[in-house]
């Protein structure tokens, strides 16, 4: 399979069309620029090497343990993780959640290690104001998003299967 230089060269190279592309759909700047960013967080750290000891995987830095349950859940090239579809989703979904757990874990520490200190809202009260945030969020903006992160991990999946493809081919000739 192509190295991890030759996927981030790729995404490199989407930059310029992910961008116009998004602004021939949507007539934004804003929505474009969240698009291309979107694409390029996946291309370099969301992609679908995050199943493997990868690049994608090393850039997480000291926050790569939140991948850990990924790798050990999903096969390497599977459709769950590699599929053009699914892969993307399952991600998002599964980022959400770790995410949720570790505020979770968070929370509770704090209250916790020093229950006296009323400083931080009670978990019901932060509730509210995350659902408050959520509502006033333009989905638009979140769609953008979806689809930068979508584009991203499609493009690492087709340059796999394009490299596959000419792999068998030079050994058939």
């Amino acid at each position: 399979m192509p190295s991890a230089r030759i996927h981030d060269t790729i995404t490199l190279i989407l930059v310029p069309p992910t961008f116009l592309v998004a602004f021939s759909i949507t007539g934004s700047v804003d929505l474009s620029v969240v698009t291309t960013g979107a694409m390029l967080f996946a291309g370099f750290m969301f992609g679908p090497d995050l199943d493997i000891e990868s690049k994608q995987y090393a850039r997480w830095g000291p926050f790569r343990f939140i991948w850990w349950p990924y790798q050990f859940i999903f096969r390497h090239r599977s459709r769950l993780s590699h599929g053009i579809i699914l892969g993307t989703a399952i991600r998002v979904l599964y980022f959400a959640i770790m995410l949720i757990l570790l505020a979770g874990i968070l929370l509770f520490l704090n209250q916790w290690l020093d229950p006296h200190i009323r400083a931080h809202p009670d978990l019901a009260e932060l509730s509210k104001r995350i659902w408050k945030v959520w509502q006033a969020i333009d989905r638009r903006y979140l769609v953008a998003a979806f689809f930068g992160l979508w584009w991203g991990a499609a493009s690492h999946t087709l340059t796999d299967w394009i490299h596959e493809v000419w792999t068998r081919t030079k050994r058939i000739f």
